[in-house]
Parts: structure tokens; C-alpha cells; sequence
């Protein structure tokens, strides 16, 4: 099964504008994220980023990281995704955001895994949350595999009076299936209250101290050696504790 990796990337975020591109681990956090995902089966990796002026630095970054690049609309994040798929594809894609430094290779593998146990006909894999549903992973650990053609589907089926899961790429996709869920492997403790996103400086602040405790093995280091070490250290997930995320607005 072809399965094309998808990692959305754009300067002008609203909050902390050229976050991706801020050092971690003295990397731009673009180029950590694309070192970490490496080591999945993926068998080709995009940077789906806009075609805004401030991304022609973005294109160069992902050109540079050896990354196939696609530039679309500013807004419909969603669109890019399609024109990748309309134009190569894929039975899959993964979904991974630019501002989500911690994600893995291995996560990305273990979503892949859980993929072939069920066949090619579920719409969308996701880490399970707990018996209630709740998210287990720290907030910017989310990964999701989508089957391609129903990425299409669902860009052909969004209403225009819900622009924001256009945005959101695969929140109406979400809402409307009952995506496969990937159970954490039995040594990875739920963290569901830590923030691994960088939306804001305190985010950004957070994942470079945790980087810097993690040092040269920042771009191999597992999930569950990253929460060994931060539970040893709590002022470091108390740095963005506070920051409330925004929401997904519709309209």
C-alpha cells in the first residue's frame, strides 16, 4: 500500500509567526520534525505549505531537507493535501503538523501497523484515547494515517458554510467515521495534561529546555524516554502549562 507523508508548514502563524523555523536542538524546528520522521516506513515525505510570500523561505527550507514541496491556498490547508493526493496517488497519507516537534518515526509506524491489522477500508487511524475518550498523549503527539480516497470525499462533502474543516484538514473526516484506534504500546504512560504543540512562546520556550535535556539524542530519543526524563524535571512541563489552546471555531 503507497503511503505518502504530509507534514503542513506556513511562516505567518497568528500566535508566534516563523515558529518553524525557531531553533530546537539547534535545528530549525522543520528540519528536527523531518529528522524524526525519518525513520518510518513512509515511503515519501511532503511539505504541503502556502503560497503566501513569507512561505518562499518555507519552500526553500523543505527543498533543502530533501522534502517534496506543493504550495497552495493560505486558508484551505485541506487542499493541498488533495492536489498531492489527486496528483500522485497514494492509498494513504499521514498527517503531521510543523509545530509538533516531539512526534516520531516510531509513532508514525505504529499507526501503519495498526492499518494492516484491520485492511484498507477504515477511513482514518488515530491513537485511542482513554475509556471516556479523552486524549492519553501530551497535546502535539497526535499523528493521523487517512485513507486517501476518503480525504477527497470529504473535501468534496464539506459544506462552504464550514470553512474551518478546511482548515482543519481532517476534523470533518473525524467527526463523521469511527477512526481505527492505535492503543499506546504498554510502555507508553498517558501524559494527556503536557502540551507538545509550540503555538506560543511558552510552548517554544518548554520544548527547547526539554530538547536540551534530551541533547544529542534529540532526533532518536523514544515516547517513553522523553516522559522518563520530564517527569524528573516538571518545572520544564510547567513552562507552558498555563497556555490555553485555541479551539476550532466554525464559521
Amino acid at each position: 500500500m503507497s503511503v505518502i507523508g504530509i507534514i503542513q508548514a506556513r511562516m505567518g502563524s497568528q500566535r508566534l509567526a516563523g515558529k518553524i523555523l525557531a531553533p530546537v536542538a539547534g535545528r530549525a524546528m522543520l528540519e528536527l520534525i523531518a529528522h524524526r520522521l525519518r525513520a518510518s516506513r513512509v515511503e515519501q515525505w511532503w511539505l504541503a505549505t502556502s503560497q503566501h510570500a513569507t512561505d518562499d523561505v518555507t519552500e526553500a527550507w523543505g527543498h533543502a531537507l530533501g522534502l517534496q514541496v506543493f504550495r497552495g491556498e493560505v486558508e484551505n490547508v485541506l487542499s493541498r493535501f488533495t492536489a498531492i493526493i489527486a496528483e500522485h496517488k497514494p492509498e494513504w497519507i499521514v498527517r503531521v503538523t510543523a509545530d509538533n516537534p516531539f512526534v516520531s518515526g516510531e509513532a508514525v509506524d505504529l499507526l501503519l501497523d495498526a492499518r494492516d491489522s484491520v485492511g484498507k477500508d477504515l477511513p482514518l487511524i488515530e491513537f485511542a484515547g482513554d475509556e471516556h475518550g479523552a486524549r492519553q498523549l501530551p497535546l502535539g503527539f497526535g499523528i493521523q494515517v487517512a485513507n486517501a480516497q476518503a480525504v477527497l470525499e470529504s473535501e468534496r462533502n464539506i459544506p462552504d458554510t464550514q470553512p474551518h474543516h478546511r482548515a482543519h484538514v481532517l476534523s470533518w473526516l473525524s467527526d463523521r467515521c469511527e477512526p481505527k484506534l492505535c492503543p499506546l504500546p504498554g510502555d507508553w504512560p498517558a501524559r494527556p495534561d503536557w502540551r507538545w504543540t509550540v503555538d506560543t512562546f511558552e510552548d517554544l520556550t518548554m520544548a527547547r529546555s526539554a530538547f536540551s535535556l534530551f541533547a544529542d539524542r534529540a532526533v532518536a530519543i523514544r515516547y517513553p524516554e522523553m516522559v522518563a526524563l520530564l517527569d524528573a524535571h516538571p518545572e520544564i512541563t510547567a513552562l507552558n502549562a498555563g497556555v490555553v489552546q485555541k479551539p476550532i471555531r466554525e464559521g
